[in-house]
Order: C-alpha cells, then sequence, then structure tokens
C-alpha cells in the first residue's frame, strides 16, 4: 500500500508509530504545523492518536504544551463534526515547536504498546467506531475536552486525564473497534469526575 493512503484497521496503529519516529528524524524540533501536514494528511483518527498519546506522556505536562496540544484536538473534532478531511489550525499554533527528541523517546515508548495493540484489536461494532451518530459525538467532546485544556492546564493531571479517553476514541476509529470506543466513553465519565473533583479542591 502507498504511504500516502491511509491505512485502517489494527495494523494501523504501529505503523503510525513508525511515522512519528520518522517525522523526528534528525531535527532539533518538530512544529505543529509539520505534525498535522505529516500525520494529519492520513485522516482525522492518525493525527487525534499522535495527539492524544503526547497528551498522555510526560510530554503533555510541560507548560504551554498541554494547551496547544487541547487546541488541536478541538481543532480535530470541529473538522470530524463539519465533515472537512483536512485539520487547519492558526498559525500561532502551527508555529509551536515539540522537542524531537521527546517525540523519538515517544515513539521508542509507544512501540511496544502498538505491536501489542495490533495483536489485540478487532474490527467490530463499527456502528461506534465508523457510525455518524458516533463520531459526530466524539467530534462535540473532542472540541469541549480539547478546549477546557487551555484552562485546565494548570492542573498538572488534567492533560493525560483527558488524553486517556481521546486516545482510546481515536485508537478504536484508527482500528474500527468499537469496543475500544466503549471503553473511551467509560474513560470519559472517569475522567470527568477526576478533575471534577480536582477542580473543586482548588476552589476550596
Amino acid at each position: 500500500m502507498d504511504s500516502s493512503t491511509p491505512r485502517t484497521g489494527p495494523e494501523a496503529v504501529p505503523e503510525l508509530v513508525d511515522r512519528l519516529d520518522r517525522l523526528a528524524g534528525e531535527r532539533k524540533e518538530v512544529s505543529m504545523g509539520r505534525l498535522i501536514e505529516e500525520i494529519g494528511a492520513q485522516g482525522h483518527a492518525p493525527l487525534l492518536m499522535v495527539v492524544a498519546l503526547l497528551m498522555i506522556l510526560p510530554l503533555g505536562m510541560v507548560p504551554g504544551i498541554g494547551g496547544a496540544l487541547g487546541a488541536i484536538a478541538a481543532a480535530i473534532g470541529l473538522q470530524m463534526l463539519l465533515g472537512r478531511g483536512s485539520v487547519w489550525a492558526p498559525g500561532f499554533l502551527r508555529r509551536r515547536t515539540l522537542p524531537a527528541d521527546r517525540l523519538k523517546g515517544a515513539a521508542r515508548r509507544l512501540r511496544p504498546a502498538s505491536r501489542w495493540m495490533r495483536r489485540h484489536l478487532h474490527v467490530r461494532f463499527e456502528a461506534l467506531s465508523a457510525g455518524r451518530l458516533s463520531l459526530s459525538l466524539i467530534a462535540l467532546v473532542l472540541i469541549a475536552a480539547g478546549g477546557s485544556l487551555i484552562v485546565l492546564g494548570a492542573i498538572p493531571v488534567a492533560t493525560p486525564l483527558i488524553g486517556l479517553p481521546v486516545a482510546l476514541f481515536a485508537a478504536g476509529i484508527l482500528a474500527r473497534d468499537g469496543a475500544v470506543v466503549a471503553g473511551g466513553w467509560a474513560a470519559l465519565a472517569v475522567s470527568a469526575a477526576v478533575l471534577g473533583f480536582a477542580s473543586r479542591q482548588l476552589a476550596g
């Protein structure tokens, strides 16, 4: 299959990690714009998966990075809702950079997990992973959750807590596994409860 052709199904996950590793290459930095162009060209799900994984990893808790990743997730949700294939982001966001060595380190840590996912994910319950209603609901969650990171980024655990359900949604869509999407909804409920409690504690 041509590298420019989006691959779907369980085998798409380790292939995505390989693309992230190649993107970092020998560079010192990778701009958000480059990430959007290289990964986003393959579709919404691959870019969303990378963004979510970066949220979960320590890179997502670097000041300013969590909010930028959340903004990209919200932009992806908006494009999904509008039915657009490409992902648009404003210039100031596209100019933000990520350390290339952190991206390569992320790819290295994610590779064993991606191989495990290839073996254990299956194409099933596609109404959840590819149905228009399900994707529209996920898009609304991305807009709300991604946008909230601009404010909640001050809470250290906020970025990975939001990144976890987003990663499950992305993995489920990418692998066409509706069971993983269902897991994303369960994780979202837990994350919302934890963030709600943390916000009340900070307010008190």
